[in-house]
């Protein structure tokens, strides 16, 4: 038969905007994953690690160095036929691809297609989208997290123009005069389509010509010459600035909503939706995708503007509402220790599991197959009514099947995991 649980050698990717060396949680938690020959390089940057079955950087099975995904298509009841037919899986596929990233420089201004569009442009740009599935996200901080994400209301952007002279100085006189006109208007649609056509010209903007701008910008910043309404952002500006120096995607801040997020505190992104992390360590799981179309902070090499402008949505608003954790109550125990991050995205969820010294967790049966990763301490994980068991510790994952009722035990010192998952009703 077939085991239930088992662990995994999850993939890393070594993107520039990850934290170097030890200083890296991804690097912390590869050093402890079981990946054959991994030793920390203090001079290399460690941005993702990546767990599931997509191609571009596939998960294996730690006892036998197979494919997740073949040893899933042998055993297609792992995963499940319910959540088989439901997501139209093939190849031993899972419909979410789970991550930890550790950054400390901003990842680019960016943007995933809806699932019809990214099926549409695959022919036709393969080095943006190098698959046809769609990909929304939710971001989990585990330490204090920045990002960009999502247009700020009109009406902020209109108080930017009014008072930043170098944003204004980007734009002809007559995209400014309609777009201060209508930016208080109650009309959404006329909210929109100003917004679209701002966006558009910025978007469009010779790059070399708009880096003349943000110089203008951060030499008046530097200068201590910003107004009252200006102190804020400009803290933003310098800070991007000092990653990207001069680069025209410092003017986001005045186009995006910007947060700062706590440890425990989560998102969801939406396909179409404009947004960059800055720094942080999180958790992001996603539709199973790594369709990514970006706009800055990016090499001119990989932007591809007509198909950003094609695919971005315009659904300006202010701030972020965060996903609300909940008590997850399936377990024979019902305690504190599993919060439910359960975003609008049907291809997952995520639970955070913290287990005390000498405690134990206990989760009922889900409909459909998980992955866990340890990211503080070590514990055990029980299954099959308590006759089988691993041990588990920092950096280490595990595949858990659907339908498998599971218990987390830590001894000597308590342990934390998140666990992402698939369901239907």
């Amino acid at each position: 038969m077939t085991e239930q649980v088992f662990r995994l050698i999850p993939a890393t990717l070594n993107y520039p905007w990850g934290k170097k060396g030890s200083s890296s949680l991804v690097a912390q938690l590869a050093d402890g994953a079981g990946i054959p020959d991994f030793k920390i390089d203090e001079s290399k940057s460690y941005a993702e690690i990546w767990m599931g079955t997509h191609p571009n950087a596939p998960t294996r099975v730690h006892s036998t160095g197979q494919l997740l995904s073949e040893h899933l298509a042998a055993h297609p009841e792992l995963v499940g036929e319910p959540i088989i037919k439901r997501f139209g899986l093939e190849n031993g596929r899972i419909p979410f691809l789970f991550k930890v990233l550790s950054f400390d420089k901003a990842l680019p201004v960016q943007i995933h297609p809806n699932k019809h569009a990214a099926e549409h442009v695959q022919s036709e740009s393969l080095k943006a989208h190098v698959d046809s599935n769609h990909k929304p996200a939710m971001a989990l901080a585990l330490s204090d997290f920045s990002a960009l994400c999502g247009f700020l209301p009109t009406f902020q952007v209109s108080e930017f123009l009014s008072f930043v002279p170098e944003f204004a100085s980007l734009f002809p006189s007559d995209i400014i005069t309609h777009f201060t006109s209508v930016a208080r208007s109650p009309d959404e649609s006329e909210c929109k389509a100003a917004l679209k056509d701002l966006f558009s010209f910025y978007a469009q903007i010779d790059k070399e010509e708009a880096s003349v701008h943000v110089k203008s910008l951060v030499d008046r910043y530097q200068a201590g010459k910003e107004s009252d309404e200006e102190k804020t952002v400009k803290l933003l500006v310098l800070r991007l600035h000092e990653m990207y120096p001069n680069d025209s995607g410092i003017f986001c801040a005045f186009i995006l909503n910007h947060f700062d997020l706590k440890p425990g505190h989560a998102f969801s992104v939406a396909t179409g939706e404009p947004h960059a992390y800055i720094t942080g360590d999180i958790i992001e799981c996603m539709a199973a995708s790594d369709n990514t179309i970006p706009l800055a902070f990016s090499p001119p090499s990989h932007l591809d503007i007509p198909t950003f402008l094609t695919n971005v949505v315009y659904s300006p608003a202010p701030g972020r509402a965060l996903i609300q954790p909940t008590m997850f109550t399936r377990g024979s125990t019902h305690t504190s220790g599993s919060l439910l991050y359960n975003p609008p995205i049907d291809e997952l969820a995520v639970m955070q599991v913290i287990v005390a010294k000498g405690g134990v967790e206990s989760h009922h049966k889900l409909r459909g197959p998980s992955i866990a990763v340890v990211v503080e301490g070590e514990g055990t994980v029980v299954w099959a009514e308590g006759a089988k068991r691993l041990g588990v510790g920092k950096g280490q994952a595990v595949f858990i099947a659907a339908g498998t009722e599971v218990k987390y035990s830590a001894f000597e010192t308590a342990f934390k995991l998140y666990r992402a998952f698939v369901e239907v009703a």
